[in-house]
């Protein structure tokens, strides 16, 4: 079953202060999820991955006996969760939870490009 997390930091440089969103999507299922965030990038696309990850914890007959595949465009996520670059010490602990999950779920996880991420297409939150 293929899911998908995206994350958009909003835009925390100018005067406005336009808070971002994190997203996921799981298409096989219907299922769309999209909260509002507001902090940096790379937590925000890790939030986005553990609110998934959670979700499916948290929902194990609609995940039973499926191989687990999520995608995301967020290179640093993919590359740090499967250990091809090490974590800054400020994603570390992010990295550590999302490893611990796939302790409990079989998954995973790969990149792809921005315009193929159905997580990225989701309403906006007002």
């Amino acid at each position: 079953m293929q899911c998908y997390f995206y994350a958009n930091p909003g835009n925390n440089e100018q005067k406005e202060n336009k808070a971002g969103y994190l997203s996921f999507s799981i298409p096989d299922i219907g299922i769309t999820f999209k909260a509002a965030y507001n902090g940096k990038a790379e937590e925000c696309e890790y939030s986005s991955l553990l609110a998934l990850l959670e979700f499916i914890e948290l929902n194990p007959k609609l995940f039973q006996n499926k191989n687990l595949e999520i995608f995301s465009d967020s290179f640093t996520v993919v590359h740090q969760v499967n250990l091809k670059v090490p974590p800054t010490k400020d994603l570390e602990p992010f990295r550590n939870l999302a490893i611990n999950y796939r302790k409990k779920i079989p998954f995973t996880l790969n990149w792809i490009p921005s315009g193929d991420n159905p997580a990225q297409n989701m309403p906006t939150i007002n």
